[in-house]
Protein backbone atom coordinates (compact mmCIF):
# COMPACT_ATOMS: atom_id res chain seq x y z
CA UNK A 1 0.00 0.00 0.00
CA UNK A 2 1.32 3.44 -0.94
CA UNK A 3 0.82 5.38 2.31
CA UNK A 4 2.47 8.54 0.99
CA UNK A 5 -0.04 8.62 -1.87
CA UNK A 6 -2.93 8.05 0.53
CA UNK A 7 -1.68 10.78 2.85
CA UNK A 8 -1.44 13.25 -0.03
CA UNK A 9 -4.99 12.40 -1.13
CA UNK A 10 -6.29 12.85 2.42
CA UNK A 11 -4.48 16.19 2.82
CA UNK A 12 -5.90 17.42 -0.50
CA UNK A 13 -9.41 16.45 0.58
CA UNK A 14 -9.02 18.09 4.00
CA UNK A 15 -7.87 21.31 2.32
CA UNK A 16 -11.00 21.27 0.14
CA UNK A 17 -13.15 20.68 3.20
CA UNK A 18 -11.52 23.56 5.07
CA UNK A 19 -12.33 25.76 2.07
CA UNK A 20 -15.92 24.43 2.34
CA UNK A 21 -15.54 22.99 -1.14
CA UNK A 22 -17.28 19.81 -0.08
CA UNK A 23 -18.04 18.44 -3.55
CA UNK A 24 -14.38 18.46 -4.59
CA UNK A 25 -13.35 16.96 -1.24
CA UNK A 26 -16.02 14.30 -1.66
CA UNK A 27 -14.79 13.46 -5.17
CA UNK A 28 -11.22 13.10 -3.93
CA UNK A 29 -12.24 10.87 -1.02
CA UNK A 30 -14.57 8.69 -3.10
CA UNK A 31 -11.60 8.06 -5.40
CA UNK A 32 -9.50 7.20 -2.31
CA UNK A 33 -12.17 4.70 -1.20
CA UNK A 34 -11.88 2.90 -4.50
CA UNK A 35 -8.09 2.89 -4.41
CA UNK A 36 -7.70 2.07 -0.69
CA UNK A 37 -10.87 0.15 0.29
CA UNK A 38 -9.22 -1.58 3.25
CA UNK A 39 -7.87 1.55 4.91
CA UNK A 40 -9.98 3.40 7.48
CA UNK A 41 -8.72 6.90 6.58
CA UNK A 42 -10.86 7.53 3.47
CA UNK A 43 -13.98 6.36 5.33
CA UNK A 44 -13.18 8.45 8.40
CA UNK A 45 -12.34 11.60 6.46
CA UNK A 46 -15.34 11.29 4.15
CA UNK A 47 -17.51 10.80 7.24
CA UNK A 48 -16.11 13.99 8.78
CA UNK A 49 -16.67 15.84 5.50
CA UNK A 50 -20.31 14.68 5.46
CA UNK A 51 -20.77 15.88 9.04
CA UNK A 52 -19.46 19.31 8.04
CA UNK A 53 -21.74 19.42 5.01
CA UNK A 54 -24.77 18.28 7.03
CA UNK A 55 -25.16 14.85 5.46
CA UNK A 56 -25.33 12.99 8.75
CA UNK A 57 -26.73 9.65 7.58
CA UNK A 58 -23.96 9.32 5.00
CA UNK A 59 -21.45 10.31 7.68
CA UNK A 60 -22.63 7.66 10.10
CA UNK A 61 -22.44 4.78 7.64
CA UNK A 62 -18.87 5.73 6.72
CA UNK A 63 -17.75 6.28 10.30
CA UNK A 64 -19.17 2.92 11.34
CA UNK A 65 -17.21 1.31 8.49
CA UNK A 66 -14.06 3.16 9.66
CA UNK A 67 -14.68 1.74 13.14
CA UNK A 68 -14.74 -1.80 11.74
CA UNK A 69 -11.44 -1.20 9.96
CA UNK A 70 -9.81 0.50 12.96
CA UNK A 71 -11.49 -0.37 16.26
CA UNK A 72 -10.68 1.51 19.47
CA UNK A 73 -9.86 4.79 17.75
CA UNK A 74 -10.78 7.81 19.85
CA UNK A 75 -11.22 10.13 16.88
CA UNK A 76 -13.56 7.75 15.08
CA UNK A 77 -15.63 7.25 18.24
CA UNK A 78 -15.80 10.99 18.91
CA UNK A 79 -16.93 11.87 15.39
CA UNK A 80 -19.45 9.02 15.39
CA UNK A 81 -20.84 10.21 18.73
CA UNK A 82 -21.11 13.76 17.41
CA UNK A 83 -22.97 12.55 14.30
CA UNK A 84 -25.39 10.51 16.42
CA UNK A 85 -25.94 13.53 18.64
CA UNK A 86 -26.68 15.75 15.64
CA UNK A 87 -29.18 13.13 14.42
CA UNK A 88 -30.96 13.28 17.76
CA UNK A 89 -29.81 9.82 18.80
CA UNK A 90 -28.55 10.89 22.21
CA UNK A 91 -28.31 7.37 23.65
CA UNK A 92 -26.05 6.21 20.82
CA UNK A 93 -24.04 9.43 21.18
CA UNK A 94 -23.46 8.69 24.87
CA UNK A 95 -22.45 5.13 24.01
CA UNK A 96 -19.83 6.33 21.53
CA UNK A 97 -18.55 9.10 23.81
CA UNK A 98 -18.04 6.42 26.49
CA UNK A 99 -16.07 4.36 23.97
CA UNK A 100 -14.01 7.45 23.11
CA UNK A 101 -13.23 8.09 26.77
CA UNK A 102 -12.02 4.51 27.06
CA UNK A 103 -9.27 5.09 24.52
CA UNK A 104 -8.58 8.83 24.83
CA UNK A 105 -4.85 9.29 25.21
CA UNK A 106 -4.63 12.93 26.25
CA UNK A 107 -6.21 15.32 28.70
CA UNK A 108 -7.26 17.51 25.79
CA UNK A 109 -9.14 14.64 24.12
CA UNK A 110 -10.90 13.85 27.40
CA UNK A 111 -11.78 17.52 27.93
CA UNK A 112 -13.34 17.73 24.46
CA UNK A 113 -15.34 14.54 25.04
CA UNK A 114 -16.58 15.63 28.47
CA UNK A 115 -17.55 19.02 27.03
CA UNK A 116 -19.49 17.33 24.22
CA UNK A 117 -21.31 15.08 26.70
CA UNK A 118 -22.13 18.16 28.77
CA UNK A 119 -23.55 19.81 25.65
CA UNK A 120 -25.89 16.86 25.09
CA UNK A 121 -27.18 17.11 28.65
CA UNK A 122 -27.57 20.87 28.19
CA UNK A 123 -29.67 20.33 25.05
CA UNK A 124 -31.82 17.93 27.07
CA UNK A 125 -32.27 20.63 29.77
CA UNK A 126 -30.50 18.38 32.28
CA UNK A 127 -28.48 21.27 33.68
CA UNK A 128 -27.03 19.49 36.75
CA UNK A 129 -25.57 16.72 34.54
CA UNK A 130 -24.36 19.28 32.00
CA UNK A 131 -22.61 21.18 34.80
CA UNK A 132 -21.02 17.95 36.05
CA UNK A 133 -19.51 17.19 32.64
CA UNK A 134 -18.36 20.73 31.95
CA UNK A 135 -16.55 20.60 35.31
CA UNK A 136 -15.01 17.25 34.33
CA UNK A 137 -13.76 18.85 31.12
CA UNK A 138 -12.11 21.62 33.12
CA UNK A 139 -10.55 19.12 35.52
CA UNK A 140 -8.74 17.57 32.54
CA UNK A 141 -7.49 20.82 31.02
CA UNK A 142 -8.19 24.54 30.94
CA UNK A 143 -10.59 24.21 28.02
CA UNK A 144 -12.10 27.57 27.11
CA UNK A 145 -15.27 26.18 25.54
CA UNK A 146 -16.01 24.11 28.66
CA UNK A 147 -15.51 27.20 30.86
CA UNK A 148 -17.92 29.19 28.67
CA UNK A 149 -20.44 26.33 28.76
CA UNK A 150 -20.14 26.09 32.54
CA UNK A 151 -20.92 29.81 32.87
CA UNK A 152 -23.92 29.33 30.56
CA UNK A 153 -25.32 26.35 32.46
CA UNK A 154 -24.85 28.14 35.80
CA UNK A 155 -26.77 31.11 34.38
CA UNK A 156 -29.61 28.83 33.28
CA UNK A 157 -29.67 27.09 36.66
CA UNK A 158 -29.83 30.47 38.45
CA UNK A 159 -32.74 31.55 36.25
CA UNK A 160 -34.83 28.42 36.85
CA UNK A 161 -34.12 28.23 40.59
Amino acid sequence: MDFSKLNKIIIDAIEKSLEENFKEGETILLHALKEFPDNYLPYYNLGVLYIKSGELNKALSLLLKAEILKPNDCDIYTETAFAFSQCGEKEKAHEYYDKALGCADSNHAKAVIYNNIGSIFFEENNFPKAKEYFKKALSEEEYTLARENLVLVNTYMDIIN
